[in-house]
């Protein structure tokens, strides 16, 4: 893997993936790379696919809260969030994102920053709806690329699940 700072996505040194984290960018032969480059060097040297599940878990929880708090300081900031706002909005918004329980439906204006794995289908809370911002740790694809919906990264290339 190796850092540059003007990636050019068509560069034929390029590895096969390649994303940016602020003004970092970092290539890598295989989507596993780039997850490393987000969780850690010892994301590659696991094997065992259920430990490389509860990595990306463990930092999906651990990501998903620090965007939370971003929006919520931002919220504030804007005004969008203050003392009147219910006690119920502030307990989802600054509850520990394994705990959060939104209820069916999240309407609020500032997003709700979830992890996927902790809702049904994959526990028994279920999946709520409305104006929620997903991490997905399923798998290096979808991890990247929910980082990207949430601005973390940019993807500038990724193979796909065969390539993984």
């Amino acid at each position: 893997m190796s850092t540059h700072t003007a990636p050019s996505p068509t560069d034929p040194e390029a590895g096969l993936c390649s994303l940016l984290i602020g003004e970092r960018s970092l290539r890598a032969d295989r989507n596993d790379g780039l997850v490393a480059a987000v969780i850690g060097p010892e994301y590659l040297e696991e094997s065992d696919p259920e430990v490389l599940f509860l990595m990306r878990l463990e930092q999906a929880i651990v990501i998903a809260t620090a965007v939370q708090e971003s929006m919520v300081a931002a919220a504030v900031q804007r005004r969008d969030l203050d003392e009147t706002t219910d006690e119920e909005v502030w307990t989802a918004l600054l509850a520990e994102r394994k705990t959060v329980d939104p209820g069916v439906r999240w309407e609020h204006q500032v997003p709700l920053v979830l992890v996927t794995s902790l809702y049904a289908p994959y526990a028994e809370k279920d999946q709520p709806i409305g104006n929620i911002a997903w991490v997905d740790p399923t798998d290096d694809v979808t991890m990247l690329e929910s980082l990207q919906g949430l601005g973390v990264i940019e993807l500038l290339e990724h193979g796909d699940l065969a390539v993984a």
